[in-house]
Parts: C-alpha cells; structure tokens; sequence
C-alpha cells in the first residue's frame, strides 16, 4: 500500500508541472510578461522619447547614436516578445467583471515593447538587413493581434502602436522582397481582419464594461465612446492592410 501511495504522489507532482508548462507554452501573455519584466526604462529626456516614437513609427531614419543603446538594452526583452508572437492564443486574464475597474497594466508596457520592436525593424532596414527587419516588422503585427485580443478600444489604441507601423513599412519595402518573403508577408494579412483589427468586438466589449459600471453604481453616467470616430479609425487602418496589398500586388505585376 505504501508503494501504491507514494506511486501516485509522485505521479501526482509530474502532472502539476507539465499542466504548467503546457499553459506557458501556449498562452503568448506569460512570455509577453516577462518580456516586459526584462525592459529598460526608455530615454528619460523628451526630445529622444519623441525621436524614439518618430522612429518607431516609420516617420523618422534610425539614429543609432541616440537610440542604439536603447534598443540594445532591450534584445532579451524583444527577443521573448518576437518568440511569443509565435504562440497560438494570448489571454491576459482581464477581470471585466470589476467593470471599468479591470487593471490593463499590461497596456502601457505593450505600447513601449510594440514600438521598441518597430525601431528595431528600422535599425535593421537602415543597415541593409530588410530580410531581417520583415521579420520584425511580421512580429509586429502578431503582437498587435495578441494586444487587442479580447480587448476594449484602449487594447485596440495600444495594438495600432505596433500595426500601423509594420503595415506601412512593409508597404515601402515591398519592391525589395523576394517571392517567399512576399507570400510570409501575404500569409500575415490573411490572417487579420480587413480592418486590421476587431473593431466591433471592442464596442461591443465597450458597452458591456459600461453595463457592468452601471451595475456596480447606478450613478455611473458615462457615454460610449463615439462611432463615427471609432469608425474612422478603423477606415485608417483598413487603408493601411489595403496598401500593403496593393504594394504586394503591384510587385508580383511588375515581376510578370
């Protein structure tokens, strides 16, 4: 009987473990914490966390001299990050039963980590390595899915930082990419909505969170946020997955 009972403990603390681990190798949001426990604070002066979001954004070169450092200080933190946007399925574990009290910590790191992951891009476009830097740039647009996953307009907000700037500098570099690499890149588009992300899933999660308020206080007097605005969003985004298709396109043409 002793031999039975301690047969079925020890089975008992393998079972426990490999549970574990299978939920870690599955769910993208642990990986993307400890990515954001391994980040660095960014610049602390105004003018390079300016150049930082211009870079990150598509709207400036790389400098490497004021955001070399930066990015380098940040390689394991973005490296977890790239690896984890290969992950099936990401849940944050958002409490929206606290209504408008749910914590979305998680956000403003996912907005750092999302443009640090951009700059890196344009590092790597700026020396040659664009092979490289689509890489980054499809992680980018992964990520931005995992973000606004089950998210409200905030996650959707946050989740742009990280997609509108792959979106369009996949659209520039377009020419340069050779047929594999365009069909990674047509294989990433496929796989998000036209609109580049869940727009209506998020009102809709919007107006549940604005019930559940109202539930938990019935003096809550908080307007939803405005359609038409959410709407023209979305149509910016949409252009954006519409012009990374076109670009492809006119490639595969120009290569008849």
């Amino acid at each position: 009987m002793k031999t039975i009972v301690m047969f079925l403990l020890a089975g008992l603390t393998l079972v426990a473990p490999a549970d574990a681990q299978s939920a870690a190798t599955t769910n993208a949001a642990l990986r993307y914490w400890m990515a954001f426990a391994l980040m660095k604070d960014p610049p602390a002066d105004q003018a390079t966390m300016q150049l930082f979001d211009r870079v990150a954004s598509g709207a400036s070169p790389w400098d490497e001299a004021k955001l070399g450092k930066f990015v380098d200080d940040n390689r394991e933190a973005l490296q977890i990050m790239q690896r984890a946007t290969t992950l099936p399925s990401c849940d944050w574990g958002l409490e929206y039963e606290l209504g408008p009290n749910t914590p979305i910590a998680h956000l403003a790191k996912a907005r750092v980590l999302g443009r640090l992951n951009g700059a890196e891009a344009a590092r790597l476009a700026a020396r040659g390595r664009v092979a490289e830097a689509v890489d980054v740039w499809l992680a980018g647009i992964r990520f931005s899915q995992h973000v606004a996953h089950n998210g409200t307009l905030i996650s959707l907000l946050s989740a742009r930082l990280s997609l509108s700037p792959a979106l369009k500098s996949l659209a520039r570099v377009a020419p340069q990419l050779d047929a594999a690499q365009r069909q990674q890149v047509d294989t990433a588009l496929r796989a998000i909505p036209d609109a580049g992300l869940d727009w209506a899933d998020a009102m809709k999660r919007e107006a549940d969170v604005l019930a559940t308020a109202k539930r938990l206080d019935p003096k809550v007097n908080a307007p939803m946020p405005s359609q038409a605005k959410v709407n023209e969003v979305s149509a910016e985004v949409a252009g954006e997955v519409r012009a990374l298709r076109a670009s492809l396109a006119s490639v595969v043409r120009r290569d008849r």
